[in-house]
C-alpha cells in the first residue's frame, strides 16, 4: 500500500499511466508477498530442519505477533498502556496530585514509568526488579522464563521519581522510604488489562521495588496446557470428581504451584458446585468462583477466612497456601467432611510435604485420612519454536540415548532470535511427581513410618519421576536435554 502511494504522487510516472501501474501493483504486490513468504519457510527449514509444515506455521505465528508487537508499541506512543490505580484513577491523575514535580517532570516520569512497565509486559516477564545500585544509578532486571536479565541501569534522580510514581498509583506511602509497603496497580493494554502486585523495601542505598506481573491472558488455561501428561490429568480429574478428598500441590518458590492450583479449578464446574478460594493474593478473577483476598490489617488470614466460609455451604475450597497449623488442620478436618480442598505447600518433595504437615503439628490419623493426592512440580523452559535447531549431540550421549530407545534426532537445542530476546527460549512448561494416597499409604502414615531420614530414597524416586517427565518433553522436542537434567537439580 505504500508503494502504490509512492507511485501515486511521484513525477516520474505520468497521469495517464498512473492508474494502470497502481493496478499492476495491487496484482504484483500478492505475489511479491508469497515469494517473501515462501522464502522464509524454506530458509526455516534449512536452518532448523523443520518439516515444511511446521515452518509455514510458525511463520505464520511469528508474522501474528509482529503485527500484534507492532500495534502495541505504536500505541504505547499514542498513550493506549494507560496505568491505572484500583479504583481506576490513572496514573497522571493520581501521581500529579501527590507529587512535587512540575507538569514537564511529572510527564516524563510517566513516560519513562509507562515505557518500563510496557517493555516487561512485550517481553513477558513475570517481575520487575528496581534496586538502587552504589553509584548513584538504579539497576532495573526483568525475570522472563525463571531468569533474571538486565533491562538497563537509569539514573537515580529519574527512577526515584519513576519508583514514587508507581508507589502512589499503588496505593502506598510515598513519604516512607524505610517501612516494607505492599499494593497493586493494573494496566490497560490493547487486548485486555494486566494486574501488577507491588512490593517495597529500604535496602542500604535506597528503595528496592518488586513488581509482579500478572497477566491472565498469557496464563496456561488447563492441564495439558501447564505439561501434565494425559495419565496424569486423568488421575486429577478423577480426584477432582469427589464430592471430599484433598489434593496437596508443593514445590519451591516460582515452581508454578498457584498456576496448577487455576488450572484444576477450571476443570470444575462453577455452576454445579459452589467454589470459593482463599488467596494471598488474588492473582487471576475465576468468573463463578467467590474469591477471598486475605488482609491481615483487616484481621482476614488464611485460618479465619477458611472458618468463615466453611458456613457458606462450598463444595470445593481453594487454599492459596498452608503457612501453619491451624489452616492445615481446618482444611484436612474439611475434607473428611464433604468438601474437596486444593492446597499448596512450600516443600521440595511429596514425602517433604507429609514431613512438613506432621512439624506443623498435623496428627498422622488425620493426616492419613484426609489426604487423596499430593503432587511435587518444577518448572523447565520451552525452546522457541522459531529458532531451535537439531542438537548436536556427542558420540557419548548418541549412545546413551539409544541405549534408552531415544532417537537423537528429535532432540532439539536453542539457538537464540529477536523472537526470544536470543535466548533460546520462550515459555514454560511443567514437569509433575505424582503420590497418590492409597490404603498402602494411608497405612504408612497413620502408623507415623514418615521420617526425615528416611525419605533419601523417596526424593530420589522423585526425582527420576521428574526427570522421565522432562525427557518426554526433550523427545518431543519442547525442552532441551540441559533443561531436562535441571529438574534433578531443583
Amino acid at each position: 500500500m505504500y508503494l502504490i502511494q509512492r507511485l501515486e504522487f511521484s513525477p516520474l510516472i505520468s497521469n495517464r499511466l498512473k492508474a494502470w501501474t497502481n493496478v499492476l501493483m495491487l496484482f504484483a504486490a500478492p505475489v511479491v508477498l508469497l515469494l517473501a513468504f515462501a522464502y522464509t519457510v524454506f530458509k526455516k527449514v534449512e536452518q532448523t530442519g523443520a518439516t515444511i509444515s511446521e515452518a509455514v506455521v510458525a511463520t505464520f505465528g511469528h508474522a501474528i505477533d509482529v503485527i500484534k508487537r507492532t500495534r502495541i508499541a505504536g500505541a504505547r506512543g499514542s498513550s493506549s498502556l494507560i496505568l491505572l490505580d484500583p479504583s481506576g484513577k490513572s496514573i497522571n491523575e493520581v501521581y500529579g496530585s501527590k507529587s512535587n514535580d512540575k507538569n514537564d517532570d511529572a510527564k516524563r516520569t510517566v513516560a519513562v514509568a509507562e515505557r518500563l512497565i510496557g517493555d516487561a509486559v512485550d517481553m513477558l516477564a513475570s517481575d520487575i526488579l528496581i534496586n538502587p545500585a552504589e553509584n548513584n544509578e538504579y539497576d532495573i532486571r526483568f525475570r522472563v522464563d525463571g531468569v533474571l536479565s538486565p533491562y538497563k541501569k537509569i539514573e537515580s534522580g529519574i527512577c526515584g521519581a519513576v519508583v514514587n510514581s508507581i508507589k502512589a498509583i499503588s496505593g502506598m506511602d510515598i513519604s516512607e522510604k524505610r517501612r516494607p509497603q505492599d499494593g497493586a496497580f493494573i494496566a490497560k493494554v490493547p487486548d485486555g488489562t494486566v494486574s501488577f502486585r507491588v512490593a517495597s523495601a529500604g535496602i542500604l542505598h535506597g528503595e528496592k521495588l518488586s513488581i509482579r506481573i500478572l497477566n491472565q491472558k498469557l496464563a496456561p488455561q488447563t492441564l495439558p496446557e501447564i505439561g501434565m501428561d494425559e495419565q496424569t490429568c486423568q488421575i486429577v480429574r478423577n480426584v477432582l470428581a469427589k464430592e471430599s478428598g484433598m489434593i496437596l500441590i508443593c514445590g519451591p518458590t516460582g515452581s508454578g504451584k498457584s498456576t496448577t492450583l487455576y488450572a484444576m479449578l477450571r476443570e470444575i464446574d462453577f455452576y454445579t458446585r459452589n467454589v470459593i478460594t482463599i488467596e494471598d493474593p488474588v492473582e487471576y478473577v475465576l468468573a463463578g468462583a467467590g474469591q477471598i483476598e486475605v488482609n491481615p490489617k483487616a484481621d482476614i488470614t488464611f485460618a479465619k477466612a477458611l472458618r468463615s466460609i466453611l458456613r457458606q455451604d462450598p463444595d470445593v475450597i481453594c487454599i492459596g497456601e498452608i503457612r501453619d497449623e491451624e489452616t492445615a488442620s481446618i482444611a484436612l478436618k474439611a475434607s473428611q467432611t464433604g468438601h474437596m480442598v486444593l492446597a499448596t505447600l512450600h516443600s521440595s518433595s511429596n514425602n517433604a510435604s507429609l514431613v512438613r504437615l506432621l512439624d506443623l503439628g498435623i496428627s498422622p490419623l488425620l493426616m492419613a485420612s484426609g489426604l487423596d493426592l499430593v503432587i511435587s512440580q518444577r518448572l523447565v523452559r520451552k525452546l522457541c519454536n522459531d529458532c531451535k535447531t537439531i542438537a548436536q549431540l556427542s558420540e557419548a550421549q548418541i549412545n546413551a540415548l539409544q541405549q534408552r530407545n531415544i532417537d537423537p534426532s528429535t532432540i532439539y537445542a536453542p539457538v537464540g532470535c529477536g523472537k526470544c530476546s536470543n535466548t533460546g527460549f520462550k515459555g514454560r512448561i511443567g514437569v509433575f511427581d505424582v503420590m497418590i494416597i492409597n490404603n498402602e499409604m494411608k497405612n504408612k502414615i497413620s502408623m507415623g513410618k514418615l521420617t526425615v531420614a528416611g525419605s533419601t530414597k523417596d526424593d530420589e524416586q522423585m526425582k527420576s519421576n521428574l526427570q522421565k517427565q522432562a525427557m518426554k518433553h526433550a523427545m518431543a522436542g519442547i525442552i532441551s536435554i540441559d533443561e531436562a537434567k535441571k529438574v534433578t537439580s531443583n
